[in-house]
């Protein structure tokens, strides 16, 4: 329910994606809540710094004022990836994936995740069996 579904950030804001909780200057601090629970953390860890890093030697600035309300119910703002698919060709176009971790690593990495997704089209999910087998 509280799990971001768009790209926002927030101070103390629960439903964004990057969470400024604030405090005093030795206890302020980010809370990415963007990874899930099935993702390695090595490679979140990774992505969180390096995109961290990126944007400070990039000196880039926030495009859009801290999110107040629900991210889910803003507007203008584009969902994140639905599922692995669409988050894997987000990840095979990104130039700044391709900067931090290097061309070798990103195209084996989505090679990897488009077989995964293969592998998943081939399968029959629960929801299927529950649902197709309740009409016979």
């Amino acid at each position: 329910m509280w799990a971001p579904v768009k790209r926002s950030w927030g101070v103390d804001n629960r439903t964004a994606t990057l969470r400024v909780i604030p405090g005093s200057p030795k206890s302020t601090r980010l809370e990415s809540r963007c990874p899930g629970a099935d993702v390695n953390p090595y490679i979140a860890l990774a992505a969180c710094v390096g995109a961290g890093l990126w944007g400070i030697e990039k000196k880039l600035k926030l495009k859009d004022a801290p999110l107040s309300g629900d991210a889910a119910k803003a507007a203008k703002i584009p969902r994140l990836p639905r599922n692995l698919m669409e988050a894997t060709a987000n990840l095979k176009r990104s130039a700044a994936a391709r900067e931090l971790f290097g061309e070798t690593f990103v195209d084996h990495f989505v090679r990897t995740r488009e077989w995964e997704w293969r592998q998943f089209q081939d399968a029959v999910t629960d929801w299927e069996l529950k649902r197709y087998f309740e009409i016979i």
